[in-house]
């Protein structure tokens, strides 16, 4: 079934989702910021756990494997994680969270998911109504719903 939009209604959804888009993301950096922690940093703690790969970590963060080496030396340089041979094979270095490490990164998964301001102004039924408009949002399954465009 293919759905028509109004285009003004389309360009001011669009308008909204981006407004919206960049009070997260603001929200995000200030939250991070107080704990003198950087988004790439912050997505590295998440990934960590016991240890990990710094190749596999590149994978995971979609990014270079030499960037990875900056964001383990800014977490060893915070003694948040430590960079270890990995026992199967010492070729390959594992990035290791500290206590300190994760101890931070609880504190930063906990204020980046608590309850944002903007959600407190909806109730129950708000709530779900908006949940099921993102998830049919992002589970649509055309060949355009995945596109990339600049």
């Amino acid at each position: 079934m293919r759905v028509v939009n109004n285009e003004d209604q389309v360009a001011e959804v669009m308008k909204l989702l981006r407004e919206l888009s960049n009070r997260m993301r603001q929200r995000v950096f200030t939250r991070l910021e107080e704990l003198d922690v950087t988004p790439h940093m912050a997505w590295a703690l998440h990934h960590l756990g016991d240890g990990i790969p710094m190749g596999t970590l590149a994978d995971r963060l979609s990014c270079d494997a030499s960037y990875v080496t900056g964001i383990a030396d800014r977490l060893e340089r915070r003694g948040l994680a430590e960079r270890r041979s990995d026992p199967s094979d010492r070729r390959v270095k594992q990035l290791v969270l500290t206590d300190e490490g994760k101890r931070v990164r609880d504190m930063v998964e906990g204020r980046l998911f608590e309850q944002p301001p903007l959600l407190r102004f909806l109730d129950g039924g708000e709530l779900e109504m908006l949940k099921r408009i993102l998830e049919k949002m992002l589970g649509s399954n055309g060949p355009e719903a995945h596109e990339v465009s600049g």
